[in-house]
C-alpha cells in the first residue's frame, strides 16, 4: 500500500534544517510520498526484459542524490525559490570542488529549472549554464559542455567564463579555429588574463601545426600521385653482353677453328654511362668515388694548414677553466654557446620545502586575533627547471604548478578550517612582486560558518596570500643564486 501523504514540503525542510557544505542529509529521512512505492525505494536500477541493468534516469539519479531533499523541492512563493536557489548555489560549488561531477550537474541543471525566481536574471543563468559547461566538460561529455557555453553566452555576452567555458569545449570537440574566436573574445573582455593569454597562445600554435600538418598531407599525396605515374612507364631492359668462343671441328678438315659468337646487344656503352649514377668518377684519369673531394692548388691556400699541432704551454688550461667557472658554463664550452642543465629535482625540492614554511597570523583588529594560517601539505607540484647559459648570459628557465592544503587554527581555541587550493602558472612570466593567481580555493571543513568572511579577506585575498607570493618570489631568488654566475 503506498502512502499519500507529506507533513512538510522540501522548502519548510530547509528552512528548519540549514545544511553546511560539509554535512549531507540522508534520503532516507524524507517522508514517504506517492511517487515512491517501497519496491521502487529498494531498487538502485531496473533489470529489463534481457536481464541486463539498464542506466538509471535522471529521476533515478536524483532519487539516489545525497542532495535529493533540494532536488525535488518545488517552492510556491518567491521567498522560498530565493532560498532554494542560494542553497543549490552553495551545493553546487562543493560539488565541483569534490569533483562529484554528477551532482553538481543535477544541482545546476535544478537552478536552472526555477522559473519566476526575483534574483534569476539573465546575468545569473549565464553562470549557471557556464557552471553547467564546466562540469559536463569534466564528465566528457564536450557535445553538452558546448552546448551550456554557448548558451551562457547568449544569456550574456559579456561574461568572460562563458567564452572561456565555450572555447575550451569547442577545444575537446577539435575545433580549434572556432575555440580561437572563443578565447580570444574572452581576452578582448579581460585583456590582463594571464591564463587566457596563454590558452589563446597555445590554441593558436594549434591551429598553425594543424594546417601545416595538412599542408603536408596533401605534399605527400602529390608525391604518391606523382611516384605512381613515373613507375607506370615501363623502364628500357639492360642487356648484358657476353661473347664466347666456340671451337668447331670437322671431319673433312684437320685444323681446328674458331670464331666469335656475339649477341645482339648495347651493354657497352650503358654501362660506361650509368658508371656517375652508380657512385663513381674519374679523377687525374682515376676512378673513385662519386664523393672524393680533391683540393686544388687555390683551395688549399685559402683553407691554410689544418694539420694538429701539438700544444706547447698547456697551461693556458686552468685560464680556460677559471673563465668557464665565471660564465657557469662547462671547460669544453669556453666559447659561451648555448648550453642548458636539468635542476628539476632541485627546483622541486627546494620550492616544497620553501611553500611549507607559510605561515600568517591574523591581526588584532580581525574577528579572530592571533589565529594562524599556514600550509599543512603540498599534496601536487609537477613541472621542470634548467639552467642555461646563452653568449655568456644566463638564463633561468623555470615552469612549476602546485596544489596545497592549508589550516585555519588558534591555540586553546575550537577554531578549525582546513581547505585547499592550486597555483598553476609559477614560471618566468611572473615578475617578482606581482604575485600568483590562484585557483580552485576551496573551503574543505569549517568550525563555524561566520569565520567564511575572515578565510575569504585574510585566506584567500589578502594576509596568507601575499605571505604564499612573497616565498615563492624567495624561492626564485634562491634559483638564481645557486645557479647564477659565480664571482672570480
Amino acid at each position: 500500500m503506498r502512502e499519500s501523504y507529506r507533513v512538510f514540503t522540501t522548502v519548510d525542510l530547509i528552512a528548519f534544517f540549514p545544511l553546511r557544505r560539509s554535512i549531507h542529509v540522508s534520503s532516507h529521512f524524507l517522508f514517504p510520498t506517492t511517487e515512491d512505492s517501497p519496491t521502487d525505494q529498494s531498487k538502485r536500477y531496473r533489470i529489463n526484459q534481457n536481464n541486463t541493468m539498464a542506466a538509471p534516469s535522471i529521476s533515478n539519479l536524483a532519487m539516489m542524490s545525497p542532495h535529493r531533499i533540494v532536488l525535488e523541492a518545488t517552492p510556491d512563493t518567491d521567498e522560498a525559490k530565493v532560498r532554494l536557489v542560494e542553497e543549490l548555489q552553495s551545493r553546487g560549488r562543493a560539488a565541483v570542488g569534490a569533483k562529484s561531477w554528477m551532482d553538481a550537474k543535477l544541482l545546476y541543471e535544478k537552478c536552472l529549472s526555477i522559473e519566476g525566481c526575483s534574483v534569476v536574471d539573465n546575468k545569473k543563468k549565464a553562470i549557471f549554464h557556464s557552471n553547467l559547461s564546466l562540469v559536463e566538460n569534466k564528465m566528457g561529455e564536450f557535445e553538452k559542455a558546448r552546448e551550456a557555453a554557448s548558451a551562457a553566452v547568449k544569456e550574456d555576452s559579456t561574461y568572460v567564463k562563458a567564452w572561456w567555458r565555450l572555447g575550451q569545449s569547442l577545444i575537446s570537440l577539435h575545433r580549434l579555429e572556432e575555440a580561437l574566436e572563443a578565447c580570444s573574445k574572452a581576452q578582448k573582455l579581460d585583456p590582463s588574463n594571464n591564463a587566457l593569454k596563454k590558452l589563446v597562445e597555445k590554441t593558436k600554435q594549434q591551429v598553425e601545426e594543424e594546417k601545416a600538418s595538412m599542408m603536408e598531407v596533401d605534399d605527400d599525396d602529390a608525391d604518391k600521385k606523382a611516384t605512381k605515374s613515373s613507375t607506370s612507364t615501363p623502364a628500357p631492359k639492360l642487356t648484358k653482353t657476353t661473347t664466347t668462343t666456340v671451337k668447331s671441328s670437322s671431319s673433312s678438315t684437320k685444323g681446328d677453328s674458331s670464331k666469335k659468337v656475339v649477341e645482339n646487344d648495347d651493354d657497352a656503352n650503358l654501362f660506361t654511362k650509368s658508371e656517375p649514377v652508380r657512385g663513381y668518377k674519374v679523377v687525374n684519369g682515376k676512378k673513385t668515388s662519386y664523393f672524393h673531394n680533391e683540393l686544388d692548388e687555390k683551395s688549399r691556400a685559402l683553407i691554410g694548414d689544418i694539420a694538429p699541432k701539438k700544444i706547447e704551454n698547456p697551461s693556458t688550461g686552468a685560464a680556460t677553466v677559471k673563465t668557464a667557472n665565471k660564465q657557469g658554463t662547462s671547460v669544453w664550452n669556453t666559447g659561451g654557446t648555448w648550453e642548458e642543465k636539468n635542476v628539476s629535482e632541485w627546483a622541486k625540492s627546494s620550492l616544497t620545502d620553501m611553500i611549507l614554511q607559510t605561515s600568517y597570523v591574523l591581526p588584532n583588529s580581525s574577528p579572530a586575533p592571533d589565529a594562524v594560517v599556514s600550509v599543512e601539505k603540498v599534496s601536487k607540484i609537477e613541472g621542470h627547471a634548467s639552467v642555461a647559459v646563452v653568449r655568456g648570459k644566463t638564463r633561468f628557465i623555470y615552469e612549476y604548478s602546485c596544489e596545497l592544503n592549508w589550516k585555519l587554527s588558534k591555540e586553546d581555541d575550537e577554531l578549525n578550517c582546513t581547505g585547499s587550493l592550486t597555483i598553476p602558472d609559477i614560471d618566468g612570466t611572473v615578475a617578482l612582486g606581482e604575485g600568483y593567481e590562484i585557483h580552485n580555493f576551496t573551503i574543505n571543513s569549517v568550525s563555524d560558518n561566520s569565520l567564511k568572511p575572515v578565510i575569504d579577506r585574510f585566506v584567500y585575498r589578502g594576509g596568507f596570500q601575499e605571505t604564499l607570493n612573497e616565498k615563492i618570489d624567495n624561492w626564485v631568488r634562491l634559483f638564481k643564486k645557486e645557479y647564477g654566475p659565480k664571482d672570480a
